[in-house]
């Protein structure tokens, strides 16, 4: 009796742990549909602070670059509010391009 229910625990303990594997590798690698895949090393795209303003409306300042942009986000899209870059203009539109090449995937 005891000896099955230590082989039961043991058994539960292993699937446990493969199945956290599997969660580590899935969040690790970017495995998910939607999103993109993590590449190893130098990160380019940070979220530095994110603030909801409503149900729906939210504004999220992100580094990428190594310039800082603050995106206004609701169910409509995402918009360029404000940039520290120089070539703002150029980079609204750089920027606008990959987002919809994004929602194309």
């Amino acid at each position: 009796m005891l000896t099955e229910i230590l082989q039961a625990l043991a058994s539960l303990l292993i699937v446990l742990g493969l199945l956290g594997l599997f969660a580590y590798g899935v969040k690790r690698y970017g495995l998910l549909p939607g999103q993109g895949r993590v590449k190893i090393g130098k990160k380019q795209l940070d979220v530095i602070e994110s603030k909801m303003l409503d149900g729906r409306n939210r504004l999220v300042i992100i580094g990428w670059r190594g310039k800082q942009y603050l995106l206004g986000t609701n169910p409509g899209g995402i918009r360029l509010i404000a940039s520290d870059s120089e070539d703002a203009e150029h980079t609204s539109d750089e920027f606008n391009k990959l987002v919809s090449d994004n929602d194309k995937h």
